[in-house]
C-alpha cells in the first residue's frame, strides 16, 4: 500500500471516529478546539482507534459491541470487506464486526454501514432481548 492510499485510509478512518462520536454525545462542545475531544475520557461507549499489537489485526475502531473496518478505495469489495470486519471482530473478542465504505463524493455520515445478515440477525436477537 503506498503512503498516499495509507494516508487516505487514515484520514477516513479519523473522520468516522469523530462522526461517530458527535453523533452519540461522546466529545465535549467544541471538541475540535481542544487537545482533548472525550467527555469521559474512560468511557467504554467512546469510538476508539485501537493499538494494533502482535500479527492478528483488531480493526480500524472499536464501538462497543463493534469492530468497525473503515474502507475508502476505488473498487468496492464489500465481501472482502465483512470477511475483514468479522475476523478483526473475532481476534478483538467483540461479538460484532461492521465495514464502514465511503460512498464516493459524499459526505462522511453517508457512508455505508455493511454487515453479513448472519450477524445482522445476531444483532437483532439481541437488541429485542434488552428488556
Amino acid at each position: 500500500m503506498s503512503n498516499a492510499a495509507k494516508a487516505k485510509g487514515t484520514r477516513w478512518e479519523r473522520e468516522v471516529r469523530h462522526y461517530l462520536n458527535t453523533a452519540l454525545g461522546q466529545y465535549v462542545d467544541h471538541w475540535k478546539d481542544v487537545t482533548y475531544p472525550w467527555k469521559d475520557p474512560h468511557d467504554p461507549d467512546n469510538i476508539t482507534r485501537p493499538a494494533q499489537t502482535g500479527a492478528k489485526d483488531v480493526g480500524d475502531l472499536h464501538a462497543q459491541p463493534f469492530v468497525i473496518e473503515c474502507k475508502a478505495e476505488r473498487s468496492i469489495r464489500l465481501a472482502d470487506y465483512v470477511r475483514q470486519a468479522n475476523r478483526e471482530a473475532e481476534h478483538a473478542g467483540f461479538p460484532y464486526g461492521v465495514a464502514v465504505v465511503k460512498a464516493p463524493r459524499r459526505r462522511v455520515e453517508d457512508a455505508y454501514a455493511v454487515m453479513d445478515l448472519i450477524t445482522f440477525g445476531r444483532v437483532l436477537q439481541a437488541l429485542r432481548h434488552l428488556d
